[in-house]
């Protein structure tokens, strides 16, 4: 499972077919895209651009979704729904960076650990038959 419900483990695992490798190739390129979403998305909010609010929030969704991050993804709806109505309330952009930083962190881990990273612990023996 994933580390603090950041993320569905079991999605992730099947999407990428359990292969690793896959995994972290488009974790990285997900992992360099995030931050500009998010920064953008708070940049966006604080100086009242709802148009750009909205496309980073659906941007940041998208990208969450690939990796299973649901919490996330539907905070991301909101306000994209939110800065369509022409408002944004700041509990759900913080409440967005705390996801965003959770999936991170985790996602990182998770691909640490299931790819046998070094200094990672070792796969169980049935998730390596997959």
């Amino acid at each position: 499972p994933a580390p603090e419900g950041a993320f569905d483990a079991d999605a992730v695992w099947t999407l990428f077919e359990g292969r690793t490798d896959r995994m972290r190739q488009v974790w990285r390129i997900t992992r360099s895209t995030l931050p500009g979403y998010m920064e953008g998305l708070a940049a966006a909010v604080d100086g009242a651009d709802w148009t750009a609010a909205a496309r980073h929030a659906h941007s940041l969704a998208g990208s969450a979704s690939n990796f299973g991050a649901h919490t996330l993804v539907a905070t991301a709806r909101r306000i994209e729904d939110q800065a369509g109505e022409g408002y944004v309330t700041v509990p759900e952009v913080v409440a967005a960076r705390t996801q965003f930083d959770a999936l991170c962190t985790a996602m990182t881990a998770w691909l640490d650990l299931v790819s046998g990273a070094p200094g990672a612990l070792p796969a169980r023996q049935e998730d390596r038959r997959r």
